[in-house]
């Protein structure tokens, strides 16, 4: 066994397929999760099956610690990865800042946003680093998921500027594992055309519950999509210099379809697992994140502000 120590946080299908992902690369292990779950995942091996393949990590291999409450291993470990939904990073944070050692972050959410809700609260001296997750999983009970859609490696960069060599280290342990991970040089580029993905397919997929296959099979939802994908590429070629496309029609033909069809075709967006499940969902660090950035630029962004206010009519507790 490594002697690198990798902390991930968060007991959802990523973070258990992390966890698994490193112990099978042989590195050190520690799994930060709601006190209540603890005890489950003691029970049972974590089981992970799909389009990586088929792992198990058995119980003695994690160390499972309290999310709310780090010890001090965990506190010194070499990366802790955060897995949680966005919304959630500063909470997660708080601990780690209140203490007097805190190890590199690497984070794992959608959209844009986490990276600088992370600085604020950890402060300058802890590295940052952020990453693009083009993997798609769904779980199937408390220690078992799927992985069902795979379209590159998570691509991870410091999007803040900070030192490559931790995250260098974790990605050559991440080498041994399941899970392909690696260095991207041009990381803003790379969650901008995550986020042009994330705020066209998974809103959609999620009001209409379309996997990703149906949703560009349907003229109306594909229109949709096209829509949407026109305000953001505007917002990108005026915010970041960046077209990943000419217009939302091109986006959808000759950039999106191949990236569907075939490898993700039946897969349902996170959004739509969050809405199913009575969840709140990501949609302040996707569409909001595109709004955002449209009136920094002087534009409008109409679609997405209407697709945000129906997903947020959908998420609970979502009274006047």
């Amino acid at each position: 066994m490594s002697d690198y120590h990798v902390a991930v946080f968060g007991g959802g299908s990523v973070g258990l397929c992390l966890a698994t992902s490193f112990v099978a690369a042989g590195a050190r292990v520690s799994l930060l999760v709601r006190q209540n779950a603890i005890e489950a995942l003691r029970q049972a091996p974590i089981t992970v099956s799909g389009l990586l393949g088929d792992h198990t990590a058995l119980p003695e291999r994690i160390t499972l610690c309290d999310a709310a409450d780090p010890s001090d291993e965990v506190l010194k470990s070499d990366m802790l990865i955060l897995t949680t939904k966005a919304y959630d990073v500063e909470a997660a944070l708080l601990p780690f800042a209140a203490a007097e050692t805190c190890p590199p972050v690497l984070l794992l959410q959608n959209g844009m946003g986490s990276e600088e809700i992370a600085r604020r609260v950890l402060g300058p001296d802890t590295p940052v680093y952020s990453s693009a997750m083009m993997i798609g999983m769904e779980r199937h009970g408390p220690a078992s998921m799927e992985v069902t859609a795979q379209s590159s490696p998570i691509l991870c960069g410091p999007l803040l500027g900070d030192d490559i060599g931790p995250i260098r280290n974790l990605l050559d342990i991440a080498e041994g594992g399941f899970v392909p991970m690696a260095l991207d040089d041009a990381i803003r580029e790379t969650i901008s055309f995550k986020l042009l993905f994330n705020s066209c397919m998974n809103p959609t997929g999620a009001i209409t519950k379309k996997s990703y296959g149906e949703l560009l099979q349907n003229s109306h939802s594909r229109d949709v999509i096209i829509g949407l994908a026109d305000e953001t590429l505007a917002a990108f070629a005026a915010g970041y210099d960046y077209r990943p496309a000419d217009n939302g029609k091109h986006y959808v033909d000759e950039v999106l379809s191949p990236i569907i069809f075939p490898r993700a075709v039946s897969h349902h967006s996170s959004m739509f697992q969050d809405l199913q499940s009575g969840r709140k969902t990501e949609i302040d660090f996707l569409n909001g994140a595109i709004c955002r950035l449209s009136r920094s630029v002087g534009l409008k962004a109409t679609r997405h502000e209407n697709i945000m206010q129906l997903i947020k009519a959908c998420e609970p507790d979502s009274k006047l």
